[in-house]
């Protein structure tokens, strides 16, 4: 099971550098919010936001969706200072705390989700709550990640959460009693100067919270020339990569 104490924490300390290191979910959110604004109507009364973070999907829909009615939740409460910048202009409500357990506000027109639900422990489970929580006709939206996510992190640690494949993605929201209209899944690969500045990537980004790990000098050295050596590009000067595989999707209810 995900230790959602370590989550909670690795992410509450980077949120300050959150906006300006997190290229590729900016870029996700971005995404995510065009297929919203494409297949969900203007009308939406209730929303609920879940791991709203620093606010980059926020920003993005409360200006689209001025007149929704919004419950935004993370695992950090500490989020709300960052969310808060973004949501004068709307009526706001805020849901913290752990969405796996939290109660959902009934009768929701829209739920919406970037770089989150990666993070608990059972998907399927979250996605038939989140089917009665919204009203029929009601959409979902959701951004995760795929099983290449961080691959070469795996490859030399063994670690690493466990991604469903898209189409097994698609499977389950189907199952959950969800209509799919749009999905798009893809890779990003970013590059770095050294093995380091990808660790220091990861972990100012939050996304290291799956294991309490301490690098002592010897595995730390260890480590750094193993990912050099399997991964390092001549092509870019000797430039190592990590690689992102967002899903993303929209559905509909009945």
């Amino acid at each position: 099971m995900a230790d959602k104490e370590l989550i909670r924490e690795r992410f509450a300390a980077g949120f300050e550098r959150y906006d300006t290191l997190a290229l590729v979910q900016q870029e996700i959110c971005d995404e995510l919010a065009g297929a919203v604004m494409r297949h969900v109507p203007r009308t939406v009364a209730r929303a609920l936001e879940v791991g709203a973070g620093t606010g980059f999907l926020t920003r993005r829909l409360v200006e689209y969706f001025p007149r929704t009615a919004w419950v935004f939740n993370d695992l950090a409460p500490a989020s709300r200072e960052y969310v808060g910048r973004y949501t004068g202009g709307v009526e706001a409500q805020y849901l913290w705390g752990d969405a796996e357990t939290a109660e959902f506000p009934p009768e929701l027109d829209l739920l919406v989700s970037a770089s989150t639900v990666q993070w608990f422990d059972d998907l399927p489970r979250f996605l038939g709550k989140s089917f009665a929580a919204l009203r029929r006709g009601g959409f979902l939206a959701l951004s995760t990640f795929g099983p290449d996510n961080f691959s070469q992190i795996r490859a030399l640690t063994g670690e690493g959460l466990c991604y469903y494949a898209p189409d097994a993605l698609s499977a389950l929201v189907r199952r959950a009693g969800f209509t799919l209209l749009w999905e798009r899944a893809c890779c990003r690969t970013l590059w770095f100067s050294s093995p380091v500045e990808v660790l220091r990537h990861i972990r100012e980004t939050g996304v290291n919270a799956t294991v309490r790990r301490s690098w002592t000098p010897r595995r730390l050295r260890e480590f750094c020339e193993e990912y050099g050596e399997r991964f390092a590009s001549s092509d870019r000067d000797g430039r190592v990569p990590l690689t992102y595989h967002p899903v993303l999707l929209v559905a509909r209810k009945g």
